[in-house]
């Protein structure tokens, strides 16, 4: 590996540790900091939005900005309402997304050979999506019970889409990263596009099948 791929391998880790650092903290500390870490990703993902360049053939309105944000973050704030106020299912919601996304990685990188939609995320396959899903099913039995790994599956597939969403609006763009406000990582959009579709799926069937 060449120098400028260690420095970004450690810049890259480096964030990544912070970023999961603040956000699991946030979650734990009290149902307010919960609420204030899901507002400011929100207004962050405003900003990166209204500030994006306009490419050829857009048609995604400004106002459609509310459909990202608001329905996902809002779902988890309110799950923070719950009294007496408890992190578990916030903390193994984030544990699965990011499972979804490590196991995506470590399985496709070296496997992937059928592209999952090649014209939108060229580094997507099939194997890896299966990767994903199995590591988020994996923590799902970890962290809530063997009759849960539906529960992590689901999500995996989800934030999939999630992700995919994201990398249709950007490409339409010509962008790589929705900001640099995360070195290594891009924006804010880019790291919880997962939970467009994930969190108010989640938040529902939590309600139904655990409360």
């Amino acid at each position: 590996m060449s120098a400028s791929g260690r420095s970004e391998t450690v810049t890259r880790a480096l964030t990544g540790t912070v970023f999961v650092g603040v956000v699991m903290g946030a979650v734990v500390w009290s149902p307010w900091s919960n609420a204030l870490l899901w507002v400011m990703v929100a207004v962050l993902a405003w900003s990166e939005w209204f500030t994006a360049p306009e490419g050829p053939g857009t048609r995604w309105p400004k106002a459609l900005l509310f459909l990202f944000p608001v329905p996902a973050l809002g779902a988890l704030v309110y799950m923070g309402t719950v009294e007496p106020y408890d992190p578990w299912p916030i903390l193994s919601f984030l544990w699965m997304i990011w499972a979804n996304d490590t196991g995506a990685y470590v399985v496709g990188k070296p496997l992937g050979r059928h592209k999952l939609w090649p014209a939108v995320s060229p580094g997507k396959s099939w194997e890896g999506t299966v990767g994903g899903m199995l590591a988020s099913a994996g923590v799902a039995w970890a962290v809530l019970g063997a009759e849960w790994w539906w529960l992590g599956a689901l999500m995996g597939g989800l934030s999939t889409a999630g992700d995919l969403t994201q990398s249709a609006w950007k490409r339409r763009r010509g962008m790589k990263d929705s900001s640099t406000l995360l070195p290594g990582h891009g924006g804010i959009m880019d790291r919880f596009d997962g939970f467009l579709m994930a969190a108010p799926v989640y938040v529902l069937l939590w309600c139904i099948f655990a409360a």
